[in-house]
């Protein structure tokens, strides 16, 4: 399933996750999956570098409350990992 954000949420930076670990700023443009595993696609910064359709698989400790983007986004992840 693919999930997009709201204009509210583009408005309050739903979208924008800072991987501090990492150092990577992650722009997600829309999410795609289900249960507790999802693949966030969009825009990266890293080390100063912008990269186009950027992805990320992340699997959540616990699956959304509701079918939304922001909702996955609040839910706290097991463990991602980045998908060239």
């Amino acid at each position: 399933m693919r999930y997009e954000f709201t204009e509210e949420d583009l408005k309050q930076e739903v979208n924008k996750i800072y991987i501090e670990e990492d150092d990577v700023l992650l722009e997600i443009e829309f999410i795609t999956g289900e249960g507790k595993n999802y693949i966030f696609t969009g825009q990266a910064v890293v080390e100063g570098e912008r990269y186009h359709d950027f992805q990320v698989e992340v699997e959540l400790a616990n699956e959304p409350e509701e079918n939304s983007a922001r909702a996955i986004i609040d839910c706290e992840w097991e463990w991602y990992d980045y998908l060239y």
